[in-house]
């Protein structure tokens, strides 16, 4: 075991002393690794996820690796890339370097935060390694994520938007229909099979969703996300929509879709599910000149279901999302209760006490 160091003796000794108690506690990795810069250890975790030590989902391996190189090719306020700093030296002060050179080069808030994650992650698993004898991501100051209102179209505008879009694609029409009554998202309405439809009950079974697992994998249908299955209801809207997909599949195959078979398929072949990107293109051609994307649909369930009283926990239940992340969400919102409260502050002669 060995570790260079640059400083005096008695740095020297310190460095030792530390790495043979790594070596006690069996943190060391075995076969030895190159990994002294940030970059490389960069590739100590994207290795780790390849070989399956590190458990993530394919997109968010896309996006793990699209930020390992992103933060390895910034320069750093005193003219260093940030791949190229050695992990013995590497400070609380430099990764806050980093978030600042990446919000200068354009870089928002959202995405830096993510890389923050990467790289705290990234660096930990360094420090299980015996490559570090801390992990300096964790005394580093985030940005921090200003929270806006979600903009959620009302229900009118809903059904007035849908019913415009059904004149131009009745298959998108249906889909969102279902998106706008379960508040899926739009990998989870692709994943969809129609095993997971229950009609009869009114209801779906969501517990798998197609993504993209980028070059070389392709589309793939994983667990959900947190692989959190749910049963969802459904409204007798998407009961139609539904209905309406499986004639339309009945009238193309001249055949019941087999079970196994996606709900909402890429083409004529019901076992390739639709790319995402695909059903973003052709809900952008039929929505006209609206600006509401799908991605606000599930705002509008989230922001509807709310309004109406019900508790997070039984809407974070529909969403598969925790109540923490649903709270972060949509907590400030205009709701039933804030309503009632400020009722008594009316002004006038009813709320006196005086008949």
């Amino acid at each position: 075991m060995a570790r260079l160091v640059h400083g005096s003796r008695e740095d020297a000794e310190i460095a030792l002393a530390r790495l043979k108690v790594a070596d006690h506690e069996k943190r060391l990795p075995r076969g030895g690794t190159n990994a002294r810069s940030v970059r490389a250890a960069f590739q100590l975790y994207l290795q780790a996820i390849d070989s399956g030590l590190v458990e993530l989902a394919p997109r968010t391996r896309v996006t793990v690796r699209s930020a390992a190189n992103t933060m390895s090719a910034v320069e750093l306020s005193d003219g260093r890339m940030f791949g190229d700093v050695r992990l013995s030296r590497l400070t609380w002060h430099d990764i806050e370097s980093l978030y600042a050179s990446m919000r200068a080069v354009g870089h928002g808030t959202p995405w830096i935060r993510r890389c923050a994650t990467v790289l705290s992650r990234t660096l930990e698993l360094a420090r299980k390694r015996g490559l570090l004898d801390a992990n300096p991501a964790k005394d580093a100051a985030r940005p921090r994520l200003t929270r806006t209102k979600p903009f959620a179209p009302s229900n009118y505008e809903v059904v007035d938007l849908l019913t415009r879009v059904r004149v131009a694609d009745a298959e998108v029409a249906d889909m969102v229909t279902v998106l706008a009554s379960t508040d899926m998202r739009v990998g989870e309405l692709l994943g969809l099979c129609w095993s997971n439809v229950d009609l009869e009950n009114a209801e779906v079974h969501v517990a798998w969703a197609s993504t993209d697992g980028g070059p070389g994998v392709g589309l793939v249908r994983k667990p959900t996300k947190r692989s959190d299955w749910r049963d969802v209801p459904l409204t007798g809207a998407a009961v139609d929509a539904l209905q309406h997909q499986r004639a339309r599949r009945l009238e193309l195959l001249q055949a019941e879709p087999a079970v196994e078979s996606y709900v909402f398929p890429g083409g004529i072949d019901p076992k390739v599910a639709m790319r995402p990107e695909r059903l973003q293109n052709r809900w952008a051609a039929a929505r006209g000149s609206s600006a509401v994307t799908l991605g606000h649909f599930r705002h509008f369930a989230a922001t509807s279901m709310l309004n109406a009283g019900e508790s997070y926990r039984t809407v974070a239940d529909i969403l598969g999302n925790s109540e923490s992340t649903l709270r972060l969400h949509y907590d400030g919102r205009t709701d039933v209760g804030k309503r009632k409260a400020i009722a008594v502050l009316e002004l006038g002669p009813s709320n006196d006490g005086e008949a």
